[in-house]
């Protein structure tokens, strides 16, 4: 299917500080250039034979497809950010202000980020994560790299076709009127329509698995440094022995052991419990101790997310 360009959203004429000619240069020659190209690439694609293709010539058409689509995906995010007055709405400045600190503190950040690229080549963009659901300004460049995970919601272009025309080399004085055109309406609703999609393929991790409570690394890190907290290490005598590492503190009961659990941690008691990766093993254990009235819970991910997270391990004695 031949891709076309999108209509922009606002009349070039009516921007403040970018040209006519800047824009009307800017979306023909190279966002329109950077959609021609793609189509070109992926008609040369489709008549490939991809088994008689040596495999480097493969790879190079394919990259070039990846620079041109994100071309053309991140052109059009730019003009689509333009045609406003760079009024944040509230509820996108409350988002601005839960990852970044403040509206004011973004606006530093990402204005610093595009004078970085003074005399170089790249883009900015406000991404949200789909890791965390944080929002982030990323560095981009050559149209194929960023943070594979974000989805962005405002791009500034810094390459020098964005700006020469009207500013020269004075890329510092084109970030600010980029920053004073954005039309912070769309770009609220990009981010409104991005956040919902994260909400929808994520669900919050439960703080209780099977009738036993879990606590993150964070919280048993608080845990382990409480005396009056028993640290149980329960995994099975086979990841027991490949790695002979404990948490501080722990004593260690496979979980044949569970009688001996049971009797090492009095009634009323208090006791942090893990296995190998925080599945049933550990959670077998923890629900023993809380028949006998042990207030236990169990590491999520086990002592496997402990040493990944870089927190401190003892040999086991």
């Amino acid at each position: 299917m031949v891709r076309h360009v999108r209509a922009l959203p606002f009349k070039p004429s009516r921007l403040h500080g970018l040209s006519l000619r800047l824009i009307a240069s800017h979306y023909e020659n190279n966002y329109g250039g950077a959609v021609r190209r793609l189509n070109a690439i992926r008609a040369q694609l489709d008549a490939v034979d991809v088994t008689a293709t040596p495999g480097f010539a493969l790879n190079g058409v394919k990259r070039e497809e990846l620079i041109a689509a994100n071309s053309a995906d991140l052109h059009e995010l730019y003009f689509d950010g333009l045609g406003g007055d760079g009024t944040v709405p509230a509820k996108m400045g409350a988002a601005l202000a839960r990852d970044f600190g403040s509206t004011n503190a973004w606006h530093h950040d990402f204005v610093a980020m595009g004078k970085a690229l003074s005399g170089g080549s790249g883009w900015v963009l406000l991404s949200l994560s789909l890791s965390d659901g944080k929002l982030r300004n990323m560095w981009a460049a050559d149209h194929a790299h960023s943070i594979a995970l974000g989805v962005p919601v405002l791009a500034l272009d810094m390459y020098e076709h964005a700006y020469h025309l009207d500013f020269g080399a004075d890329a510092g004085a084109y970030v600010e009127a980029f920053m004073a055109n954005i039309a912070w309406d769309r770009i609220a609703r990009r981010h409104a329509v991005v956040a919902a999609s994260f909400a929808a393929m994520t669900s919050p991790m439960s703080d209780e698995i099977d009738g036993v409570p879990v606590v993150d690394v964070d919280t048993a890190r608080t845990l382990v440094n409480d005396p009056t907290v028993a640290v149980i290490d329960a995994r099975m005598e086979d990841d027991y022995a490949f790695q002979r590492t404990i948490l501080p503190r722990a004593r260690h009961f496979a979980p044949e052991k569970l009688d001996a659990l049971a009797a090492a941690v009095p009634a009323g008691g208090k006791a942090l419990v893990y296995c190998a990766y925080g599945f049933e093993i550990g959670r077998t254990a923890a629900r023993r101790l809380r028949q006998q009235g042990v207030d236990a819970v169990v590491v999520r991910g086990g002592i496997g997310a402990w040493r990944a997270d870089g927190l401190p391990t003892e040999p086991a004695l």
